[in-house]
């Protein structure tokens, strides 16, 4: 009885080192930083402070929530959702989207309606609102300021081998409005679980999740 004891705990500490070197290998953890505008932008999926995992291998898809390297300020990143590849024509229209004539609209509001986030400017405190969006086979949540200022049209063909990137936030974004589009071999890195908030462990609504 010893003898298979010792036998399934070793084979149990085994497995796990291989099971957490292929986590390693795979998930890279990263503390999502304070910057305002990138706060504003990923809300209300991520919030500055969460400590997430970035898969690194493989490529993002459309409807992915995907790291990239900054364009405009090198050695920080953006964060925002691939709703374009190459050839794909993405038109934004204030909140709403539409991809190759099909449209992606809000098709429910989120349990919690509202949130708040500070303004990346004045860092006044602006009410948004929350709701579901289906989009790539999955769904995600869409922020929504509740006074809207409609200045965020765009239509863009996306070229070949480059990504179009849409904020989850969509009136407080930061995403290819406003940078243009990427390479896509810059935006494979997936943001795919939160491990904890900025709250630390002892935050249970914001640990362990799946970030769709």
């Amino acid at each position: 009885m010893d003898k298979v004891l010792r036998f399934l705990l070793w084979g149990g500490g085994v497995a796990a080192l291989l099971i957490g070197a292929g986590r390693l290998l795979l998930f890279e953890p990263w503390t999502i930083p304070h910057d305002p505008f990138l706060a504003a932008s990923i809300a209300p999926t991520l919030r500055a402070g969460d400590t997430v995992l970035v898969l690194t291998v493989g490529q993002g898809g459309f409807g992915d929530l995907v790291r990239c390297p900054d364009p405009d300020n090198p050695g920080d990143f953006v964060v925002g959702r691939i709703v374009g590849l190459g050839g794909d024509v993405v038109e934004v229209q204030g909140r709403s989207l539409r991809v190759n004539d099909t449209r992606y609209n809000a098709t429910e509001a989120c349990k919690e309606p509202t949130f708040f986030v500070e303004h990346p400017d004045s860092g006044s405190r602006m009410e948004m609102q929350c709701a579901r969006v289906e989009l790539g086979g999955g769904w995600h949540f869409r922020g929504q300021a509740v006074k809207y200022d409609q200045g965020n049209d765009q239509t863009k063909q996306v070229g070949q081998g480059k990504v179009y990137l849409l904020s989850d936030n969509r009136d407080f974004h930061d995403d290819s409005r406003d940078f243009g589009t990427l390479p896509e071999e810059s935006c494979a890195q997936r943001v795919v679980f939160r491990l904890w908030g900025a709250g630390g462990w002892k935050d249970s609504e914001r640990r362990m999740d799946v970030i769709r």
